[in-house]
């Protein structure tokens, strides 16, 4: 959705020396299509379905993994319960209107993406950002330099 999840992920498991697994990467790996690309043949909830799928596969590998997943998985109850009793979950958050800016620099490199709609956004940003809390172990500004967030998630206590 843009708030910045796929870079935080690949940056602070680099850092920690952990596997990285991404959801729209395992997506397009094991569907061989982009997101995008099975949204628009098969329908958004299809595609939620197959991003919590891949979350419950990635949260059942045995290895420490640092996992960058789609914010639409917290909408399932399933991968609720899985995400608070079996990982730390760092949420990270932006404002709307910063969402629909990183999208819409998305859009002009993809073919399948659809404009933004900011009130749909913000409609669904208030509909997910319960469920999120409900999993969230920490919360972060995802606005914030990538670099900054992982020395202060990495900073000793």
């Amino acid at each position: 959705m843009g708030v910045g999840k796929s870079t935080l992920g690949a940056t602070l498991s680099a850092r920690l020396g952990r596997r990285h697994r991404d959801s729209d990467a395992d997506i397009t790996r094991l569907f061989e299509a982009a997101g995008s690309a099975i949204a628009a043949r098969h329908g958004v909830p299809y595609l939620h379905e197959l991003e919590g799928g891949v979350l419950l596969g990635a949260l059942a590998d045995p290895e420490p993994l640092v996992i960058s997943a789609a914010a639409s998985v917290v909408e399932r109850p399933a991968v609720r319960e899985a995400l608070t009793t079996t990982a730390f979950v760092i949420v990270l958050h932006a404002p709307a209107d910063v969402l629909a800016s990183r999208q819409q620099a998305d859009l002009a490199r993809s073919s399948h993406r659809r404009p933004v709609d900011l009130d749909q956004l913000e409609a669904l940003i208030a509909r997910r950002e319960p469920l999120l809390a409900q999993v969230a172990d920490l919360q972060i500004d995802g606005t914030n330099p990538t670099a900054s967030i992982v020395d202060e998630l990495l900073m000793p206590s």
